[in-house]
């Protein structure tokens, strides 16, 4: 590791050597403490971002001094008022990201519950996208087409719902 000299203005230098005091550490180990957390709060955010797009949003990773060490950084919606919807586990060691795709998921659902949508039933999107392979496929008979049509209302009609319930929670 290369040395690094830097210049800080008096005030700053005072609250970094309390910091580090109160922290029982030194100045060197709080700074690399600060950025090791801001790196893995952009690690978390990145795959927030990538998944959940901008539903979604992070709050100051928790070091957990567990065997082996991990971050746990919390996720909050990223609406008023936020509601936390779980948290992102990376190893402290490595920084690589521990939660799953499967998490993320969940912390989707777990937003759109707060929000007050409403969700598609699994069965039905499931016939729905069944029924819609099928239409692609071949020339589907009337009332299956039907059934499909139906389906179809009922899921954007839900959408539509779930739309002006977020235009009255974002207005309000």
């Amino acid at each position: 590791m290369r040395p690094l000299t830097i210049s800080l203005p008096d005030y700053l230098y005072e609250k970094l050597t309390q910091e580090a005091r109160v922290s029982e550490t030194s100045i060197e180990e709080l700074v690399l403490f600060q950025l090791k957390r801001d790196e893995i709060r952009d690690t978390a955010l990145t795959l927030l971002r990538k998944r959940a797009g901008r539903c979604l949003t992070v709050r100051e990773p928790i070091l957990k001094k567990s065997s082996p060490p991990i971050w746990i950084v919390p996720i909050f919606t990223n609406v008023d008022p936020p509601v936390e919807v779980g948290e992102i586990h990376v190893a402290a060691d490595t920084g690589e990201v521990l939660s799953t795709e499967m998490d993320v998921a969940e912390m989707i659902r777990k937003g759109h519950v707060s929000f007050g949508f409403k969700s598609f039933a699994v069965k039905k999107q499931e016939r729905l996208t069944e029924l819609l392979a099928l239409n692609s496929e071949q020339v589907l008979a009337p009332e299956v087409r039907q059934e499909m049509d139906a389906l179809l209302a009922e899921k954007q009609a839900l959408q539509i719902r779930n739309l002006q319930t977020l235009e009255k929670r974002l207005l309000s």
